[in-house]
């Protein structure tokens, strides 16, 4: 009895596991192949950002005027320059606001540095002449590629061909000195021979340093831009766009060498074997009250001037005042002449215009904060807990008009799955995103991560995972009721049927031992005599 009915659990169990695949749950059903991937409809974090402020009608530089980018060739004096880097800040926020106020020049932006916004611009993408502008190109591949205590000999190659009413620190030919103290040349006085100075030590020769100037603007994805040589005096093939012109400036200020080099003041350059001293002053009158006081303005630092005729008047600077930290780009500004006979360089007053507005209307708002609780989820099989505390991954802070209420600022979570939390889960976790948002505009997002570790409890997990297999073959069995209800019924049947077998041979085995009993045999016979 007891072999028949183990035989036949064995053989009902056995159905249920040759049944259970077909009942099975279906698994994550593969991606549709018409469906683009998500890295597909990423936007191009190289996408140009749109521009603040209604562009003028912009001259593009034609394809004839485009000129790919040259191959350094390997330096005549052993030296070969290192790889081009291509490491670049991140993309530009566009702001979305647009600024009531106008420059005077070709073109202009304000970039706040500390939230990586364009807060304005106009004719971003025009192309304009760079001028001395150029030296920000040339002074970072001296230091991406030299030693700044390698000493160099000025060249006669390096003194031809330049204006003679151009700005220069008076080198002199077979003239020694640090490539540090070219560089101060190059930043603080604007010298264009010592541009062609160090253009040779880098490269070997000015063609081959030019050649490495527009790999390199390829690479930081200039490509409105073509470098022509190494100081920006006047040519037809040396252009540029301030768009370009911003991700230059944004990837040099990044280098604390640069930001030595280009927001020095002054500047003494020890005596050489050809010259004494040399005291150099800065052509940025906006850092600096020492030359003309007027422009002078005490938040700025650096970073460069330029001027051609072509070109107009160019100034790249920085200034920074509590949380808030500003790039300005103007080209083609004018030199106006009062009334009074003074002059006004509206290099300086237009950035410094800038500046103002951008301090006097924007302010930055934390508007994430890794500190904060945002939500406390649900998290299955956890260990003596049945939630985590989840937070924002990053402080994220962004640019606000001053009339902005933050009041209204709310956050809104979005969870990679829609299914409950599972233990057990590390600390900082990735479950979602997480956004700042403001009269319906997303502000800020940033990913959702767990404060906390969260381990599994084994006991919660094998019950639930018992359960879910009972619960599936359950199901999966009244899926199919018509194959399912007839081999249950006839497996109860046989098990009947094999029941009530073994009970009557069970009685029939009674009887006959009563049977084979000496005093039933005895009985018998005295019935019979």
């Amino acid at each position: 009895m007891k072999k028949r009915l183990l035989s036949g659990l064995v053989l009902l169990a056995l159905l249920q596991c040759l049944m259970l695949p077909a009942f099975a749950e279906p698994t994550d059903a593969p991606a549709d192949p018409t469906e683009p991937s998500a890295s597909e409809t990423a936007a191009d974090p190289t996408a140009a950002p749109a521009e603040t402020a209604a562009p003028a009608d912009t001259t593009e530089p034609s394809a004839a005027d485009a000129t790919e980018p040259e191959t350094a060739a390997p330096a005549e004096n052993g030296r070969t320059p290192a790889a081009v880097t291509d490491e670049t800040p991140p993309a530009l926020n566009d702001f979305g606001q647009y600024l009531d106020t106008t420059v005077q020049a070709r073109a202009a932006a304000l970039v706040e540095l500390n939230s990586d916004t364009l807060v304005y611009g106009m004719n971003l993408d025009e192309k304009v002449y760079p001028a001395s502008l150029t030296k920000i190109m040339t002074c970072m591949l001296a230091l991406e590629h030299g030693n700044l205590d390698d000493i160099v000999t000025v060249s006669h190659e390096a003194l031809q061909d330049l204006n003679a009413a151009g700005s220069s620190a008076g080198l002199l030919e077979g003239e020694q000195l640090s490539l540090r103290e070219l560089l101060y040349c190059v930043m603080i006085s604007s010298a264009n021979e010592a541009c062609n100075v160090v253009a040779e030590y880098i490269a070997g020769d000015i063609p081959s340093f030019v050649a490495l100037m527009n790999a390199q603007a390829a690479a930081l994805g200039m490509t409105g831009t073509h470098f022509a040589n190494a100081h920006g005096l006047h040519d037809e093939n040396h252009y540029t766009t301030v768009r370009d012109l911003v991700t230059l400036a944004r990837w040099a200020w990044q280098s604390a060498q640069f930001q030595e080099f280009s927001t020095q003041t002054s500047h003494t350059v020890p005596a050489t074997n050809k010259s004494e001293e040399r005291v150099l002053h800065t052509t940025n009158y906006l850092t600096s009250g020492q030359t003309v006081g007027k422009y002078y303005y005490d938040k700025a630092r650096g970073i460069k001037t330029g001027f051609t005729t072509p070109a107009g008047g160019c100034l790249i600077s920085t200034a920074e005042s509590g949380s808030l930290h500003f790039l300005s780009v103007v080209c083609g500004c004018e030199t106006l002449q009062n009334d009074d006979g003074t002059e006004t360089d509206q290099r300086f007053t237009e950035t410094k215009r800038l500046f103002e507005y951008g301090f006097n209307h924007l302010n930055s708002v934390q508007v994430l904060a890794d500190t904060a609780l945002v939500d406390m989820p649900q998290v299955l099989y956890a260990e003596g807990r049945d939630s985590v505390v989840v937070r924002a991954k990053d402080n994220i802070s962004v640019l606000l008009p001053d009339s902005c209420d933050t009041s209204g600022i709310t956050l809104t979570v979005q969870y990679d799955s829609e299914a409950p939390l599972e233990a057990p889960l590390e600390a900082e976790t990735k479950v979602g995103t997480v956004s700042a948002v403001l009269d319906g505009k997303v502000l800020a997002t940033c990913d959702l991560v767990t404060l906390t570790a969260v381990m599994r409890s084994t006991p919660k997990y094998v019950a639930k995972q018992t359960e879910s297999v009972l619960a599936k073959i359950w199901k999966g069995m009244w899926r199919l009721w018509f194959v399912t209800v007839p081999v249950l019924l006839a497996l109860v049947f046989w098990l009947i049927v094999a029941i009530l077998r073994s009970v009557n041979r069970r009685r029939a085995k009674k009887r006959a031992m009563r049977a084979r009993r000496p005093g039933a045999r005895q009985g018998r016979e005295d019935r019979r005599g």
